[in-house]
């Protein structure tokens, strides 16, 4: 991954597989929330764009199956596209902490070349502090994966009745605080700033330096004037750029977010170094295989 490449660390796989096939019911309700019509892609199409873009996307795997009744995206696809569009694309899997062999389905990461996990306390309607889920994620800190959580609101079920059954209070960031501490030595990424807690996210990612947070999902104007305080100073590290693609244009999303003048250095530590940083890269360049920490670079 060259040092230059800006790293988008919230991209939603646009196929029929996701739009159609895992949102299925819950399209409608996030077209209306974003007031913006979600296009199906090829992945070849997505690789393309990404590339004209000059970005690296976080891919993020699907597994809601069982709370959701909606076909699951399979790990092996996500890792697939990952191994063919290695330039544009690094895989994290998706695992329903719940699934009977949800830690047997973990121990395949590695081998499939995933560098972390994707997770959504709302979907998956299970509480990240509890005691049922943690030997789960004890699994994902010894194989090393990164995880990154919804966290906050939900544009899925947004605007219906009961939310279309889903409860967005599994998501605040404050649940997961117990994953965070438990396992210091993994990377956790609050996606969406976790608002409307974003006090919790911010307090989180101030006590706890293996916390980051991703601006995706949120136009560059609405972000809270509290939040960019923090990006701007004590989280200036923590702080990543994403776009939740296909929800939002990721180089309109970046545009937007360069127009907040946070400064160059905070720009490049925001759109690059804090998410290599994450992803345990170094800085100063080199590629990245798409595979778990210590892997060989391509």
């Amino acid at each position: 991954m060259a040092d230059e490449l800006i790293i988008d660390s919230h991209v939603h796989l646009a196929t029929e597989a996701w739009v159609e096939g895992a949102l299925g019911p819950y399209r409608a309700s996030v077209e209306e929330y974003f007031r913006r019509r979600i296009l199906v892609r090829s992945v070849e199409a997505m690789a393309a764009e990404y590339e004209g873009a000059g970005m690296v996307g976080i891919l993020l795997g699907w597994d809601a199956e069982r709370a959701s009744g909606r076909p699951a995206i399979p790990n092996d696809l996500i890792a697939a596209i990952c191994r063919r569009f290695g330039d544009q694309f690094v895989g994290f899997g998706s695992v329903d902490p719940l699934r009977p062999n949800a830690v047997a389905e973990l121990e395949r990461f590695p081998d499939l070349g995933l560098t972390g996990l994707k997770v959504h306390p709302t979907m998956q309607a299970f509480d990240p502090s509890s005691d049922e889920v943690m030997p789960f994620f004890e699994a994902a800190a010894r194989l090393q994966l990164r995880i990154i959580t919804h966290a906050g609101m939900s544009a899925i079920g947004a605007g219906r009745p009961g939310g279309q059954g889903l409860r967005i209070d599994l998501a605040r960031p404050a649940l997961f605080d117990r994953v965070a501490a438990q396992f210091p030595g993994v990377p956790v990424m609050l996606a969406h700033i976790g608002a409307p807690w974003e006090a919790e996210t911010i307090a989180m990612a101030l006590h706890k330096s293996n916390v980051y947070v991703d601006i995706s999902g949120w136009k560059a104007k609405y972000l809270p004037a509290s939040f960019l305080r923090e990006a701007r100073g004590r989280l200036r590290n923590q702080v990543c750029f994403g776009s939740d693609y296909p929800m939002f244009d990721p180089q309109e999303h970046l545009s937007e977010v360069r127009g907040l003048d946070l400064g160059t250095e905070v720009n490049d530590a925001l759109m690059r170094h804090n998410a290599q940083r994450f992803l345990g890269l170094p800085h100063g360049g080199g590629s990245h295989s798409g595979g778990p920490p210590g892997s060989p670079p391509l």
